[in-house]
């Protein structure tokens, strides 16, 4: 089985954090070949200390890459992917924790679904420690459900997926899109003809922290936003007419109050496991 992960980290990650995200790679029933971590930039002390510590339970099969100064989520997952050795990826974020069996289920769907470019799975959200919210993000599984989802949502977790590494390639992999630089590969995927699939079971414990809504929140992030779904138009991933119903209710969610748009996340957009 061969796969290479792909972490990014930059400054502002927290070093405990990356410490257990990184232990999780390590407790996997089928570890990768290969960990290609890109430092974006200057980096504190902590984190350095935290992937110096790291290198010695993957030595041979872990692989640096240095950024002088800061540049971005794109920039720094394109120079990492460039430096992969293996056809098939896997993503994973700095503060999160994948579960033990992720690996193994993904890397098995993707052997046996020559034709999928990308697979993900559902997460489970966590503040603290992994299961003390309950609560759970689904999204569709099959291709044409997820190409009717991706015109309203992002249909994929992005730290869950799998892919391959010639498809993403092919499509000019993550490009500039501040806040939205894996939607926008993935409607680029769907565009090209290429399958993408979610897991229904969930893989990865994903860290919201206590702003993640507020995040999401305010007229920076619906800039972002609209100036992605505007490209959206533009290549013709979204009808017109998809576009002007789309529009107005993104400025709605953007802008309403926080305290409704927190309660609009938890009970509609998210589920619990009874």
């Amino acid at each position: 089985m061969s796969f290479s992960v792909l972490i990014s980290v930059y400054r502002k990650d927290n070093g405990g954090h990356l410490k257990i995200a990184l232990s999780s790679l390590i407790d996997q029933t089928v570890k990768p070949d290969e960990i290609v971590l890109v430092v974006d930039g200057a980096i504190p002390n902590e984190l350095r200390s935290v992937i110096d510590n790291f290198k010695k339970d993957f030595e041979g099969t872990f692989k640096q890459i240095e950024l002088e100064k800061n540049r971005g989520l794109a920039y720094a997952l394109n120079q990492g992917l460039v430096n992969c050795s293996h056809e098939l990826v896997a993503r994973m974020d700095a503060d999160d924790i994948s579960y033990p069996d992720r690996f193994e289920t993904q890397y098995k769907h993707m052997i046996k679904n020559q034709q999928l470019a990308v697979v993900g799975c559902n997460i489970q959200e966590f503040n603290q420690y992994p299961g003390d919210l309950n609560l759970f993000r689904s999204l569709p599984c099959g291709y044409m459900d997820i190409i009717r989802f991706s015109k309203r949502r992002n249909p994929l977790n992005h730290p869950s997926v799998m892919f391959r590494k010639s498809p993403v390639l092919q499509v000019g992999s993550y490009k500039r899109m501040p806040l939205f630089e894996d939607f926008y590969l993935w409607i680029r995927l769907l565009k090209a003809g290429y399958r993408i699939e979610n897991l229904q079971q969930p893989l990865l414990h994903f860290r919201i922290g206590n702003n993640m809504i507020g995040r999401r929140h305010g007229w920076s992030y619906l800039r972002s936003e609209l100036t992605f779904l505007n490209t959206s138009l533009i290549e013709r991933h979204i009808t017109f007419g998809e576009y002007a119903i789309i529009i107005p209710i993104k400025i709605v969610l953007r802008l309403m109050p926080l305290w409704i748009l927190k309660r609009f996340y938890k009970h509609l957009l998210r589920s619990k496991q009874i």
